[in-house]
């Protein structure tokens, strides 16, 4: 999946890291459009970033996967905790 041009972008993506991911892609989105509008920009580089995309997808949806089956995993173990008992209260009132 990787290129020159996607390197940091893959790193950041696989470390979870979607701040810098999203700080690399508008830097790289950038220059596609740089080449665009000067008539310069492949169907290789349009497939780099669509590859990219794809590859991107697939690993945040199974980032998402796994954080969702710790949630399941913490919400099972709830139901099998008992509430730790309150200390009776020290207040006393009189009348």
């Amino acid at each position: 999946m990787e290129s020159g041009r996607t390197d940091d972008m893959c790193k950041a993506v696989a470390s979870g890291d979607w701040p810098a991911v999203l700080r690399y892609w508008e830097a790289y989105a950038a220059a596609i459009l740089e080449e665009i509008g000067r008539g310069a920009c492949t169907r290789e580089r349009m497939r780099e970033a669509h590859d990219f995309l794809e590859w991107t997808k697939r690993v945040a949806l199974c980032a998402r996967a796994q954080k969702q089956q710790q949630l399941n995993a913490i919400h099972a173990a709830q139901r099998y905790v008992t509430p730790p008992s309150l200390p009776a209260s020290s207040l006393r009132t009189s009348l």
